[in-house]
Parts: C-alpha cells; structure tokens; sequence
C-alpha cells in the first residue's frame, strides 16, 4: 500500500530501509512456512531498488538478522547461513552498515544449536570461537554473552557431548573472569549440564 501511494505521487509515503526492515521483521516473527522465501524477497527487493537508486540506502545489519531469523525460527541453518555469508560480501564489498554484529552471530550460533545438522555443535563451536577472535581484535563491537555460550552448550548436549558442553563451560567461566559480565554462567548454563 505505501508503495502504492508513492508511485500515485505521494512523495511523503516513499518506503526507506526501516519500512522494509519493519516488514521483514514481520515475516521473521510469523509462523508462516514462507516467511524465510518472502524475506529474502524482500532483501532482493531492497539490493535492487537501492542499485537502481530507488531507494536511499541498502540492507544493514537489521534487514540481514531478520531474514537469518525467519529462516531460523524455520530450523533452517542452511538458509541463515547463506543470508549470513550474504551479509558478510556485501559488507566486505562497502556497505558498511552490514556489518555483522554481535546479535547477527547470536542468531546463527542459536539456529546451529537448534538444528538437527549432525554436524550442529561444530557449527556453533566455530561461530563462537570467531565472535571471541574478532572481539579480541578489535573487528566485532562486544563479546559472546551467557545465552550464546549457553547454546553452544546445547548443541554439544543435544549430541549427548557432556565433555564438549563441560569444556563450552569452562571456557565460558573464563571469559567472565577475565571481564566479560555478560558471560556470567546462569543456572541454565548449569542445567544443560544435568540434563
């Protein structure tokens, strides 16, 4: 409808990134089995208009991180990897506003973890150890929080791999006593031990 009105002349109802990001959160949050395919419509539909200067600015961060999450909120960590390596290219390539960032690398290490891939807890354990090397240099604006470690932990358990979780744990455990607050274990980081 708002593009509708923008090509009737409505200069005022020209849709920007936030309108899109907007709508493509809305897809990211429904349950509908489409949402990972109309989200990345939507992000083709941004590069386009953008290219064609249609449209101010191109994706950032947010447009990326909810098409991730619609295909994440699907278990699809296949899908949420090739829009994350998207992302990745398009930032290498100039577009400095999508810059993966802290809750982009969450999203996916938290789709590896939920995933039934057999190879989900390396997956996850990657994502995690890059977060740690990239905030080490300087290249990623914080550090793994205790919910991103606390999936790696379930990947490792869901593969019943208590000694892979344990050593998720200690490292978690070392971050925090090193200064990461936000790596604090929770009683769910215990948890995923017990059970």
């Amino acid at each position: 409808r708002m593009q509708m009105d923008y090509d009737a002349g409505n200069k005022a109802a020209k849709p920007n990134i936030r309108s899109y990001n907007v709508l493509i959160g809305c897809w990211a949050k429904s349950n509908s089995p489409d949402a990972p395919r109309e989200a990345v419509k939507l992000l083709d539909t941004i590069i386009a208009k953008y290219k064609s200067a249609d449209l101010d600015e191109g994706p950032n961060v947010v447009t990326y991180s909810s098409v991730m999450t619609a295909y994440a909120k699907q278990g699809d960590v296949v899908g949420a990897q090739k829009v994350f390596d998207r992302m990745q290219m398009d930032y290498y390539a100039g577009n400095k506003a999508a810059k993966p960032d802290i809750q982009s690398y969450s999203i996916l290490v938290d789709c590896w973890a939920k995933s039934n891939h057999k190879d989900s807890s390396r997956g996850a354990q990657k994502l995690l150890d890059t977060m740690i090397d990239k905030h080490k240099s300087r290249d990623l604006d914080g550090s793994p929080d205790a919910v991103t470690y606390n999936s790696v932990m379930s990947a490792y358990a869901k593969q019943g791999d208590v000694v892979g979780a344990q050593k998720v744990l200690d490292r978690m455990q070392m971050d925090y006593d090193a200064g990461n607050k936000a790596a604090k274990p929770t009683i769910r980081s215990y948890s995923v031990l017990i059970d």
